[in-house]
């Protein structure tokens, strides 16, 4: 017989914990538990020992009063050929 660890789950997860089990068809909370310490347990175990990082700096708009709405400036009259028949048709 193999050795076994219970785990308690808290009353507030074990709606989320319900709906997953319905979702997969998973059937325990313990092989729900050892699905996602198997497949995620690494890359948890990353995430939390990973170096924290600044978020990055805000993006700074160019500030205009309220009522200055932005322009958009036309380019230069492009001057168009005028039409030439094409001839021998």
């Amino acid at each position: 017989m193999a050795n076994q660890t219970r785990v308690v789950l808290d009353e507030a997860e074990r709606p989320k914990a319900e709906q997953i089990l319905e979702q997969t068809g998973i059937k325990t909370f313990s092989q729900l538990f050892s699905i996602f310490l198997v497949n995620y347990g690494d890359h948890l175990v990353g995430a939390l020992k990973a170096t924290p990082c600044a978020p990055p700096p805000p993006v700074v708009m160019p500030s205009t009063s309220p009522t200055e709405l932005p322009t958009i400036q036309p380019s230069q009259a492009v001057r168009q050929k005028p039409f030439k028949p094409m001839a021998g048709l």
